[in-house]
């Protein structure tokens, strides 16, 4: 038996959400079945970027590269259907699966490279065309290569491009056995999303009975017709959100369960690991306790925690160490509720908010509480007041759930925010400062004002975070990249941080901004800006 110290003053859980990884139960597995129709591989009527499969194509390409160096671990997969020519685990007729579930390879994205510039007859002449396919053998196939996966999987989705809107619009049995099969899907929780570029195509003839969420698709037309960006629209589509935390919210008796997630995040490289020098080989570390008296390997349970007391040594075990750290339960539990514009205010900001959203699968019951919940503090304008400590060792926090009701684009019918609570950290009364600023009492002329006020005008423009890109992140995921392809050099990228991307020598070089220079600083400081 060996002895540890233990000591009172071990760091503790101090609630830091934004410094946890993502729970982690699995990897997260997507497979694309794509109609090759003649539609779909026809040129687009603008012309301008080939056909709708080049599209798509491309798209996957751009996944399959960032998860390479992003997500590795993750699984994707592509399937054709409507293809003259079979390759698939059950040999179904008109179904080709030219990429097998399986993490991103150099294989995979370079053939993927090759078929987002394939033309109508070079597909044809390789694979054929022939739409007499039926969507249950597709369903199953994806079905299949989800349960040949020997990966643990944490999340498993089939998006599906199609051209007709009822494809079996004369055979009632075959879409009772796809409407069936769908069933299947879902009963192995693998969510089932349809999209189409045809205009005039409508979920009300056939998919709104097999897709997993039906009720979104209301009212939904040329579903795709609004899309700007089909690669970020496919990675939102999915990329499922993955909760930081799960966690009970408890109202007086009543406990469901909630994933906390992060809605903002710090971009930061991704994590070195130790590879071996010579196979390259990742090297995974293993840490055993030794009975230095024996040179036993220690289980465990053979570990007891030892502290001194009044000269006496005072002996632990694991679990009454534990205990001892507990500072009560963990989650979120409702104190009251009050008005948004008594509890909240702009300068309560304590840290990056979270948003909760119902946990279905821990607790049947939470959407539907959840649900009403938040319908009620919505329509009262109020907020709850909680206790939350994201574990036992957490040390407790006041914290308010403020609604967010869902809002859905008018024009292409997608989700632009998501129903649910906004997590906000409220401050003790001894975070709360008051600051008196001293203020200078130096006359400043009406001129100087005035040419103070053109020079800002002259700087201000649209600012959009997601324009501005971290020059060394790029830079790093670059280089990653042209390793992993085995390019000859990483590609160039463009620093839009830079003075010269946005005309900021224009702007020290308009007449504004000498101006304002000469009305604060020396006559001569033109000369300065000049040399910039």
């Amino acid at each position: 038996m060996d002895y540890q110290l233990y000591s009172d003053d071990e760091d503790l859980d101090v609630n830091d959400l934004d410094n946890e990884k993502v729970f982690n139960a699995g990897r997260s597995s997507v497979i694309f079945a794509i109609d090759c129709s003649q539609e779909n591989l026809q040129q687009t009527p603008d012309g301008n970027e080939g056909s709708y499969f080049n599209q798509v194509m491309e798209s996957i390409h751009d996944m399959y590269l960032n998860k390479i160096i992003v997500s590795n671990k993750d699984l994707q997969g592509v399937v054709l259907f409507g293809t003259e020519k079979k390759s698939n685990s059950s040999d179904f007729d008109n179904i080709y699966t030219l990429l097998d579930l399986s993490m991103p390879s150099i294989a995979s994205i370079t053939k993927l490279k090759e078929m987002k510039e394939v033309t109508c007859q070079t597909f044809t002449d390789e694979f054929g065309l022939k739409p007499d396919h039926r969507i249950s053998d597709v369903l199953w196939e994806c079905l299949n290569m989800f349960s040949n996966c020997k990966h643990k999987l944490a999340s498993r989705s089939v998006v599906l491009f199609t051209w007709e809107s009822n494809p079996h619009d004369n055979d009632s049995n075959a879409a009772l056995r796809a409407k069936a099969k769908a069933g299947d899907l879902h009963d192995h929780k693998v969510a089932l999303q349809v999209f189409s570029f045809n205009p005039e195509f409508s979920y009300d003839h056939f998919y709104k009975e097999i897709v997993s969420n039906p009720e979104d698709l209301d009212g939904v037309v040329d579903p795709l017709g609004g899309v700007v960006n089909l690669y970020s629209f496919l990675v939102r589509a999915c990329d499922k959100q993955r909760p930081v935390k799960r966690v009970p919210l408890r109202l007086g008796k009543l406990q469901i369960s909630v994933g906390i997630y992060a809605p903002l995040r710090r971009a930061v490289k991704s994590s070195s690991v130790n590879i071996d020098q010579k196979t390259n080989a990742q090297v995974i570390q293993r840490r055993r306790l030794v009975d230095a008296r024996t040179g036993d390997i220690l289980l465990p349970s053979d570990v007891k925690y030892l502290q001194k007391w009044g000269g006496a040594d005072v002996v632990f075990e694991k679990e009454e160490v534990e205990n001892l750290k507990s500072l009560g339960e963990s989650g979120i539990e409702i104190l009251g509720f009050k008005p948004i514009s008594k509890a909240v205010k702009r300068w309560y900001h304590v840290r990056p908010a979270q948003f909760i959203y119902p946990d279905e699968d821990q607790v049947k019951g939470s959407r539907t509480f959840f649900k009403a919940l938040l319908k009620k503090c919505h329509a009262k304008q109020v907020v709850a007041i909680c206790r939350f400590a994201s574990s036992t060792r957490s040390a407790p926090r006041l914290v308010c759930l403020m609604p967010q009701m869902e809002e859905v684009d008018a024009e292409s019918f997608h989700q632009t925010k998501s129903p649910g609570f906004h997590l906000i950290h409220l401050p003790f009364s001894d975070d709360i400062r008051h600051l008196e600023i001293v203020r200078g009492r130096k006359e400043v002329n009406e001129e100087a004002v005035e040419a103070a006020q053109a020079f800002i005008h002259k700087m201000r423009f649209t600012y959009e975070p997601e324009c501005f890109d971290d020059p060394a992140l790029q830079t790093h995921y670059k280089n990653l990249e042209a390793m992993a392809l085995e390019l000859p050099g990483p590609e160039p990228i463009t620093d839009f941080t830079s003075h010269t991307s946005f005309g900021f020598v224009q702007i020290l070089m308009s007449s504004a901004s000498t101006s304002f220079a000469l009305q604060l600083f020396l006559p001569n400081i033109s000369l300065h800006v000049q040399c910039l």
